[in-house]
């Protein structure tokens, strides 16, 4: 992804269940120390976080707010503190996600 990505994801269909994040991150990114990362579900913020170095595979869990407790879909934004650009890609990246999950 780049610095900011969205989707669209089924919202949980009980109170209680969370939303995890697992992806990978180069450690290229991590050099420069912790990279913050913050999510927001409906307009929502959910809790600061950020990816270690040493943690290039992560996985991020967020309980979810109650407010899209049994809706069809909500709308999760991803955004990260900083990017990198390779030097054989003109592109700004940010994180690797593998997968977006409600349980």
């Amino acid at each position: 992804m780049p610095r900011r990505a969205a989707l669209r994801m089924g919202a949980p269909a009980t109170a209680g269940q969370k939303l995890y994040l697992r992806g990978a991150c180069p450690d290229e990114q991590l050099a420069a120390g912790p990279l913050p990362v913050t999510v927001t579900v409906d307009g929502a913020t959910l809790p600061a976080t950020a990816i270690r170095p040493g943690d290039s595979a992560f996985e991020l869990v967020f309980a979810l707010p109650d407010s899209v407790v049994g809706k069809k879909e909500m709308r999760i934004t991803v955004e990260v503190g900083r990017v990198i650009r390779p030097p054989s890609d003109p592109r700004e990246l940010g994180l690797a996600f593998g997968a977006f999950e409600v349980r």
